[in-house]
Formats: structure tokens, C-alpha cells, sequence
């Protein structure tokens, strides 16, 4: 059996949807093919090189050419979904641009007191109660602005190859077209930003909790820290029809603890090697065996909760 170099958001929300799925793709000797990119895992991808090339080259400009439209698209899109996604990309990397979305993001980005970090990947361990566990975490964008709020800043497109409507996630600070903001929504200026006080982000998607709590670990701030403001500019709904909604708000001390023990509990597991918990050891060890033998995934479901 394997064990992982490191926890990271994707492979802890696959624990908690399906362990099977975790031991065959983290853990057995009979390591599974990767499984080929979708096109809505493109259209995120494809608009990630679109507006990060754009961002980069405005606030830092130096040539550099990781940064360059080409290059995060290419590294990012797998070969398949190319001409599609290029396409696609470009169409709402300028509807996020139209709708003011891009214009109100700039302003945001001006009041960074050092140059923003972008696409970075973060390998590291943090200290708990079972000893230091490695994560490993790759935010969009984290910036300390001029008022001492730390942001870290991620997007999502949603729903962009579904038929019909898809709702964005309650507690927006804004909605576009239409300028809207969300009832579930008291807004407070925090350190210069304008955040939803009246609820956290593990209450409109515990998934996106999870992952940019584990960024926030990475970058420094303490396990249950209120300091880091999170924000998620989410595109939703399908080419006919896209919505932008804005949302910057906190994690709740008690979310990030309960993260904590979650992934205390599968580093732990994953460890030991009796697995399946709910199972004797040896008929753990004998499940593991069987799955060894066993190709191919189930994890659709999982692609699109992670979408």
C-alpha cells in the first residue's frame, strides 16, 4: 500500500464521498490511470488562464512567461478539450469582464500592499495534536491589502455545460446582471474589504470551506483564525444565460477545527493501514486486496460536487 506525499482539498472531499474511491486512487499498489479532464473541469481552467494572464501582466508586467495566456492554458487544459475550451474560455473571460466584474476586482487588487501572489503552489506540513501532517494547496490569488486584511481570492464556474438555470451560492455580496445582493447577506467593511458578516463559507458550500481553509493554514494564519477573508468569484449558469456572483466573507472558528480532526483522522488511518474502520482489521486488509484488483472509477459525482 502507498502512502500520500500529502492531504490535499481534492483528496480529502474524496474520503468523505467515497473511501473506496480514496484507497484506489491514493492508496493501492495498483495504481489507477488518471482520468481524462471533462469539459466543465476545462471551461474553469481555460477561464483561469484568461483572467490570471490578464491580472498578471497589469499589476506586474514583467514578461514572465509562466504567467503568459499560453502557457497556463496549455499546462492547464488537457489536449482533448482545447479547441473548445479556447473558445469557451475567451467568451466568458469577456462576459466577467463586461458584466464589471474584472473592473471592481482590479480595484481590490490596486490595494495590495506588495504585489499579489498568483497560481502558487504551497507544499508543506502543519503541526496538530497527532504530530505535522504534509497538505498541499494551490490558491488563485493572496494578497495583504492597505487596511491589514489578508485575501485570498479563488474562482468557480459552475453549471457552464448543464441545461438550464444553475443558482449561485446564497450570501453573495453581489449579483450580476442586476447588481443584486443576496437576502442572506449584512454587509460590513472589514479591514477595507466589504464582506457577508451574516454567515460563513462552510454555510453555502463546505467543500470550498475546506479548501480555502487548508490555504489558509498554508500561508501561515492559525487553525481556527478569523483574520483570512475569503472570497469566490463564481460564474454560474450556461453559455444563453451567465450570472456573476461576488462573495467575501470568513470560515467559523468551529468549521476549521472540525476540518482539523477530519484530516488529523485520515492521515492517522491512512497510516495505520486498517482503513476500512468500519470492518475488522483483517477483513480491512482483505477489502483492500480485492479493490487492488479492480480498475477503473466511479467519481463523476465527485467531479461535478467539486466543480
Amino acid at each position: 500500500m502507498r502512502i500520500p506525499k500529502y492531504l490535499s482539498p481534492t483528496s480529502i472531499a474524496l474520503w468523505q464521498y467515497d473511501i473506496e474511491e480514496f484507497y484506489q486512487k491514493y492508496l493501492s499498489d495498483n495504481k489507477r490511470a488518471r482520468e481524462p479532464q471533462t469539459q466543465p473541469m476545462s471551461i474553469g481552467s481555460a477561464f483561469d488562464a484568461f483572467i490570471k494572464s490578464y491580472l498578471y501582466e497589469r499589476l506586474v508586467g514583467d514578461g514572465n512567461n509562466k504567467y503568459q495566456r499560453e502557457a497556463i492554458f496549455e499546462q492547464q487544459v488537457e489536449p482533448h478539450n482545447r479547441d473548445w475550451a479556447l473558445v469557451e474560455g475567451a467568451f466568458v473571460f469577456e462576459e466577467y469582464k463586461k458584466a464589471g466584474c474584472l473592473a471592481d476586482l482590479m480595484l481590490e487588487l490596486k490595494r495590495a500592499i506588495d504585489v499579489p501572489r498568483f497560481e502558487f503552489v504551497i507544499e508543506d506540513t502543519v503541526t496538530t495534536n497527532i504530530g505535522e501532517i504534509p497538505l498541499l494547496g494551490i490558491p488563485d490569488i493572496f494578497f495583504l491589502n492597505d487596511a491589514g486584511a489578508k485575501v485570498i481570492l479563488d474562482w468557480k464556474v459552475n453549471g457552464y455545460c448543464r441545461q438550464g438555470n444553475t443558482s449561485p451560492m446564497k450570501g453573495y455580496v453581489k449579483l450580476r446582471p442586476g447588481n443584486k445582493i443576496h437576502r442572506d447577506c449584512h454587509l460590513m467593511m472589514i479591514n477595507g474589504v466589504l464582506i457577508n458578516v451574516a454567515m460563513h463559507l462552510e454555510d453555502g458550500n463546505k467543500s470550498w470551506a475546506d479548501q480555502l481553509s487548508i490555504y489558509s493554514w498554508l500561508l501561515g494564519e492559525d487553525f481556527g483564525s478569523e483574520q483570512m477573508i475569503v472570497g469566490i468569484d463564481q460564474i454560474v449558469g450556461n453559455r444563453s444565460k451567465l450570472r456573476f456572483a461576488t462573495h467575501r466573507l470568513r470560515i467559523s472558528p468551529d468549521y476549521q477545527f472540525e476540518l482539523l480532526a477530519l484530516i488529523e483522522q485520515i492521515w492517522e488511518t491512512v497510516n495505520s493501514g486498517w482503513i476500512f474502520r468500519s470492518m475488522t482489521e483483517e477483513e480491512s486488509v482483505a477489502r483492500c486486496k480485492l479493490l487492488d484488483q479492480q480498475t477503473g472509477g466511479k467519481n463523476s459525482e465527485l467531479q461535478r460536487i467539486c466543480e
